[in-house]
């Protein structure tokens, strides 16, 4: 009879145990997965900033570092036609632009980025294989979820790899070597 006693919750330790590692296996798989950060581009559309499958530089900017980010954005020219590298602009427009002109501001960015595609495609890189979207960022949505809340003044990077995670940080750029370094070590 004891037997019979013991059987019935070892069987219930067992269910208890299975349904407790269904919940928690799934969980665990997604442990070390990095949360996507996304944003609009000049065009409405959505674009993740740490998507996967290639390494992605991302870069703050805002239109007083405009001269500084261009440099920059030249530097990596001849990295853009690379399978396995993608290029991102977050520009920091929180509170300089009243909501009526954001179509505006957005129309401007396009035109611009109809420039640097012809720039590339003169350069022999294909702006249809490796799209540098550029977001407008408003109210700072974007630049929050990058940990860019409280940066004006200075062009910053952060790049991922090609899982979406978080590999180098570097604040206060003030020449282009110091990212293309930093790209070409990673490459």
């Amino acid at each position: 009879m004891q037997c019979i006693f013991t059987a019935i919750p070892l069987s219930r330790f067992f269910l208890l145990m299975a349904t407790f590692l269904a919940i928690l296996i799934p969980n665990l798989s997604r442990a070390g997965a990095a949360t996507s950060i996304s944003g609009q581009d000049a065009n409405g559309k959505s674009v993740t900033v740490n998507g996967t499958g290639h390494y992605t530089v991302v870069l703050y900017t805002n239109p007083d570092l405009e001269d500084d980010s261009r440099k920059l954005t030249l530097a990596l020219d001849p990295y853009r036609g690379r399978s396995d590298f993608a290029f991102v602009r977050v520009v920091d427009l929180r509170g300089g632009v009243p909501p009526g002109m954001r179509s505006i501001v957005r129309g401007h960015i396009r035109d611009e980025e109809t420039k640097e595609n012809a720039r590339l495609k003169k350069a022999g890189v294909s702006a249809s294989s490796n799209a540098a979207p550029i977001i407008p960022d408003f109210n700072g949505t974007t630049l929050n979820a990058l940990g860019w809340d409280s940066i004006y003044d200075q062009i910053h990077v952060v790049i991922y790899d090609p899982s979406g995670k978080e590999i180098k940080r570097l604040a206060n750029v003030s020449d282009p070597k110091q990212v293309t370094k930093v790209v070409e070590s990673v490459l």
